[in-house]
C-alpha cells in the first residue's frame, strides 16, 4: 500500500484539492524506468544492427519490433490490470513483472555477443532481447502512466504529463552523456553495450521508488472480466470524432519523427564523420556515433528544461496551440536534414525535436486524462498508443522499406528524414482541429466548485458556531 500508514482520517490522493509534486513524481518515476529502455534502444538500435552486419530489410524488420509489441501487448495489460485487485494495487503487480521481463531482455542485448559465438546465434539472442525489452518497457509503462493518473487529481493532470516528460528527457540525458563522454573507453563493453547496462540498473531504482511512494486503492469488488478485444473495441467507442482527430495527429507525429530517431545518428556518422559501420573500433563511424549521441544529450537537456516551462506554457496559450507549435518545430527539424551542414549547425534540428518530443507526449495524454472516467482510462489510453505505434509501424513499412529501398534515399537517408514534415504538418491540422478541452477551464471550474462547496457547508452551520 505504498509506505504510507492509513488512518480513519485518510484521503485518496485523487480526491485531495493539491498533491506535492515531490509526491507525484515519486509516484511516475516507473516511466524514468521505461524510458531508459525506449530512449537508449530506439537511438543505438540500428548501429548495433550495422555491426553485426544485417542487412537494411533484417534491420527494418528489427525497428518495426517496438511497433509491433506497442500494439499486441497494451491492450492486454490494460484490460487486466484494470481488473486486478490485489491488495497490492492494480497497477504494481503488472509493474513489477514488466520490470523483470524488461532486465533479462537488456541483459541479452548487452551480451549477446558473448552468449554465442557464431553470428547467427549473437543475432538470435539480440533480437530476443530486444523483443523482451520492449514487452517489458510497455507493460511498466502502460500501468505505470494509468496509475500516474489514477492517483494524481483533475487539477494536475496536466503537471503529471509534464513531470512524466521530464523523466523521459532526464533518462535522455544520462543515458547520452554515457555515449557521449566515450566512457566504454575505461571498460571491457562497447559504448552501445554500456549505455544500456547503466539504463537498466538506474530504471531499475527508479522503478522501486515508484512503487514504494505510490499509495493504490485496492479494488473492493472485482469487476467484470471483460474480453480484451472487447475492452478494445469499448475504448474505440468511447472515442468521438475530436479525439480520434487527436489520435490521428499523435500517430502523425510518429511518422514526422520515427526516421529523425533511427536515422540520424547514422546518418551524421556516414555524411558528415564520412564514415562506415565496417570502421575499426575508434574510427570515423564511432566517432560520428559518439558525436550524435553529444546532439542527443543536449536535445535532451533542452527537453528536461523545457518540461518545466511547457506546464506555463499551456497556462498561456492553452493545450490547442501548444501542439501546433510542437508540430511546427518537428516540421523544423526534418527540413533542415535535406541539407548537409557542418556538424554543429544539427544542433539546431536536434534542439527543434526536443521541444516536439515534450508537447507530444504530454499534451495528447492530458486531453485524455481530462475526458475520461478513471474506471476506463488504461483502455483509452491504449488506444492511443495504439495509434502512435500504427504511425510507427507506418514509418518502418511505408518509409524505412518502402521509401528507403528507393536508390536515391538509400544513398541519402537525410532526404528520408527530411520528407517527413508533412506529416508534421498534418499532425499540427488534425490536432487543431481535435483539441477541444481547456485544461486552465477545468481547473478554473474545480475551484469554483470547491468555493461553493466550502460556502455551502458555512452556510449550514449553526449560528453558534
Amino acid at each position: 500500500m505504498g509506505i504510507f500508514k492509513r488512518g480513519k482520517n485518510w484521503v485518496p490522493l485523487n480526491q485531495r484539492e493539491r498533491v506535492n509534486p515531490l509526491w507525484i513524481a515519486a509516484i511516475a518515476a516507473n516511466q524514468l524506468t521505461a524510458f531508459f529502455v525506449y530512449t537508449p534502444i530506439n537511438i543505438l538500435t540500428n548501429p548495433m544492427c550495422q555491426k553485426l552486419e544485417l542487412s537494411t530489410v533484417a534491420t527494418s524488420w528489427v525497428l518495426l519490433i517496438g511497433s509491433f509489441v506497442g500494439i499486441l501487448v497494451p491492450p492486454f495489460i490494460a484490460n487486466w490490470s484494470d481488473t486486478t485487485t490485489l491488495k497490492f494495487g492494480r497497477r504494481r503487480p503488472w509493474i513489477l513483472g514488466g520490470c523483470a521481463a524488461t532486465v533479462v531482455g537488456l541483459m541479452f542485448i548487452v551480451f549477446c555477443e558473448n552468449l554465442s559465438k557464431d553470428r547467427n546465434g549473437k543475432i538470435t539472442v539480440f533480437i530476443f532481447g530486444v523483443i523482451l525489452a520492449f514487452s517489458g518497457a510497455n507493460i511498466i509503462e502502460c500501468p505505470g502512466r494509468t496509475m500516474c493518473s489514477d492517483l494524481v487529481p483533475a487539477s494536475q493532470q496536466v503537471l503529471v504529463s509534464n513531470i512524466c516528460m521530464t523523466f523521459n528527457a532526464l533518462a535522455g540525458v544520462i543515458s547520452n552523456l554515457i555515449g557521449a563522454l566515450e566512457l566504454y573507453k575505461y571498460t571491457s563493453l562497447g559504448n552501445e553495450n554500456l549505455v544500456i547496462l547503466v539504463s537498466c540498473i538506474i530504471g531499475f531504482v527508479a522503478l522501486c521508488v515508484s512503487v514504494i511512494s505510490a499509495p493504490e486503492e485496492r479494488l473492493s469488488e472485482k469487476p467484470e472480466v471483460v474480453n480484451p478485444f472487447l475492452l478494445i473495441a469499448r475504448s474505440f467507442k468511447f472515442y468521438d470524432k475530436y479525439l480520434y482527430m487527436l489520435a490521428c495527429a499523435f500517430a502523425c507525429f510518429q511518422l514526422a519523427a520515427t526516421q529523425f530517431v533511427v536515422q540520424s545518428a547514422n546518418y551524421i556518422a556516414v555524411k558528415v564523420f564520412h564514415g562506415s559501420a565496417t570502421d575499426p573500433i575508434g574510427g570515423n563511424y564511432d566517432k560520428g556515433i559518439s558525436f550524435a549521441m553529444t546532439l542527443s544529450l543536449i536535445q535532451t537537456i533542452i527537453q528536461f528544461l523545457y518540461s518545466f516551462l511547457n506546464t506555463w506554457v499551456i497556462k498561456v496559450i492553452g493545450l490547442k496551440w501548444t501542439w501546433v507549435i510542437g508540430m511546427s518545430t518537428c516540421a523544423i527539424a526534418d527540413i533542415l536534414f535535406f541539407f548537409v551542414m557542418p556538424k554543429w549547425c544539427y544542433l539546431i534540428p536536434y534542439a527543434c525535436i526536443a521541444i516536439t518530443q515534450v508537447v507530444s507526449m504530454s499534451v495528447p495524454f492530458a486531453v485524455i486524462a481530462l475526458v475520461t472516467p478513471s474506471d476506463r482510462l488504461a483502455g483509452v489510453i491504449s488506444v492511443l498508443n495504439f495509434f502512435l505505434n500504427i504511425g510507427g509501424l507506418l514509418a518502418h513499412f511505408g518509409l524505412t522499406m518502402g521509401l528507403g529501398s528507393v536508390k536515391k534515399f538509400q544513398e541519402d537517408t537525410g532526404l528520408l528524414i527530411g520528407v517527413t514534415f508533412v506529416f508534421a504538418l498534418l499532425g499540427a491540422l488534425l490536432g487543431w482541429c481535435g483539441i477541444t478541452i481547456d485544461a486552465n477551464k477545468i481547473v478554473k471550474e474545480e475551484d469554483s466548485a470547491d468555493e461553493a462547496k466550502y460556502s455551502d457547508s458555512s452556510d449550514e452551520k449553526p449560528d453558534s458556531l
